[in-house]
């Protein structure tokens, strides 16, 4: 079905920009003055500028003024009945309905699950490497990675000039910036006590606490809305309801979805590229090059969604009849993703004066190339030296990697041919770097993304063994999840 003769439906007439801006700054108002009322407010700072809005009068008296001017130059709805509708539209979306129920239950189970296996089953011996809080269920977000995401949103990017080392300009900074801004919401404060009484140690606590909090729930809302997309996208493609909501159950039950209820970057970077692959095939440029933008600020891969966009773009221009109008449009929004790479790339480099930091920051957590030969070479010589149960119980977790990495790849060529290569392009240049790189290392976790995949799988499963494919890989992500919170390495 081509997206660009599908209907808009909306409760609403059309607004200018200048009222659709106006009401997003009162909407902005509204949600600062709820954190003023129940949380005391904003107050963080970005580097040099510190930004608060604490007192709830002032920010009620602003959203009253926004109102009224709203009303003197508007005679149309109001900003409160634009809200309802919108409202209505999102609890009519079918896509809103089918993923609900599946992000609900699947968040939530891993989420117990997780808690459960910490208090019975417990860590390894040693205990965790680290704690932000006395009790488990405020420590139990702080795992891997979770700990340098926690780090940059509190404190900020540190470098001391050694790239092997392993450092925090590795992580890029949309996902952190986002939990700061979501836990300052949140109410937490930085700098020092404002009571004398109250002790410095559980005043960083409870920060700490408030931004893991504000980070699973970026990550969960982000999941949600990146299910949403991936409905629509199936529904499009496969023009079947029923083929959507299969790749949405898919997708909530990969064994490695576990990662969408962590305090990782996956979630939003699966917003990103369905909202940009979503708004790009519709021609809706600014959203898509915002998708792409923040797509390419998420994570390392992020800019590499540039290539199937590019794809798209080529592909809209021969749709169009080879009219040049058509490229200058696609083409600069395609680019977005990787001229959001190129951002951080440029802040980093005004700041520790080396261009691509972030890129040898990576050889400190083993990404580096090594030649796919000697990668299968060494599988091999393990398969002869241990034979294959040992294999198994050594390799147990890289043999999920393996999976995932050849699922991805055999799925390439029959997506290519049946939505085109731009969806195919995707899932190659997201899975073959890494695996030249860093071999099978985090290799589920990169596919978690892909979601061609689920859109594929769903269409093929969605009459046959669905049911037991669900069960089967639910249960795997919380044997998964389960190892991870307890400080297993899943990588």
């Amino acid at each position: 079905m081509d997206p660009a003769v599908l209907p808009a439906t909306t409760d609403l007439p059309s607004r200018p920009w200048w009222l659709r801006a106006l009401d997003v700054v009162i909407g902005v108002t509204a949600v600062l003055l709820i954190s003023a009322v129940l949380f005391g407010g904003l107050r963080v700072r970005f580097e040099d500028v510190r930004v608060t809005a604490e007192s709830s009068w002032k920010l009620a008296a602003v959203l009253a003024l926004l109102l009224l001017a709203r009303r003197a130059v508007c005679r149309g709805p109001s900003w409160l009945a634009v809200v309802v509708a919108r409202g209505r539209r999102v609890r009519r979306d079918r896509g809103w309905r089918v993923v609900l129920p599946w992000l609900v239950t699947t968040r939530v189970t891993v989420l117990y699950a997780t808690y459960l296996g910490v208090v019975v089953i417990g860590y390894p011996e040693g205990g965790p490497p680290f704690r932000v809080a006395a009790d488990e269920f405020g420590n139990l977000l702080a795992r891997w990675d979770a700990g340098w995401y926690l780090g940059i949103a509190e404190s900020g990017y540190n470098y001391w000039g050694n790239a092997r080392a392993q450092t925090n300009v590795a992580f890029f900074p949309a996902y952190p910036l986002t939990v700061r801004t979501t836990a300052a919401l949140l109410g937490a404060r930085w700098g020092s006590p404002g009571d004398q009484a109250d002790p410095f140690a559980a005043f960083t606590e409870r920060r700490h606490v408030r931004l893991l909090h504000a980070g699973w729930l970026v990550s969960v809302l982000a999941f949600g809305g990146g299910l949403v997309y991936l409905f629509r996208l199936a529904r499009d493609l496969t023009e079947s309801e029923e083929a959507a909501g299969a790749a949405v159950a898919l997708l909530a039950t990969y064994p490695f979805g576990f990662f969408y209820g962590a305090v990782y970057t996956e979630a939003l970077f699966l917003l990103c590229a369905t909202a940009g692959f979503y708004h790009f095939r519709r021609r809706q440029w600014g959203w898509a090059a915002i998708a792409g933008l923040v797509a390419g600020l998420s994570r390392p891969n992020g800019c590499l969604l540039s290539v199937p966009l590019g794809l798209l773009a080529l592909d809209a221009w021969r749709r169009d009849g080879y009219r040049w109008r058509t490229l200058a449009a696609a083409l600069p929004v395609a680019a977005c993703a990787g001229l959001g790479m190129l951002a951080f790339t440029w802040w980093l480099h005004a700041h520790t004066g080396e261009w691509f930091v972030w890129l040898e920051a990576h050889g400190a957590w083993g990404r580096q190339f090594s030649g796919i030969h000697l990668l299968f070479a060494q599988r091999w010589r393990d398969l002869q030296s241990i034979g294959l149960a040992g294999y198994t119980a050594v390799h147990a977790i890289e043999i999920l990697n393996m999976a995932a990495t050849f699922l991805v790849l055999g799925v390439s060529w029959p997506i290519a041919r049946r939505y085109g290569w731009a969806w195919a392009a995707f899932l190659l240049v997201t899975v073959l770097p890494p695996l030249f790189m860093g071999g099978f290392l985090s290799m589920g976790r990169v596919t978690s993304t892909l979601f061609p995949v689920f859109i594929y799988l769903g269409a093929r499963l969605q009459r046959r063994a669905l049911p037991q494919v669900l069960l089967v890989s639910f249960a795997l992500q919380v044997a998964l999840a389960v190892m991870h919170f307890t400080w297993r390495q899943v990588y």
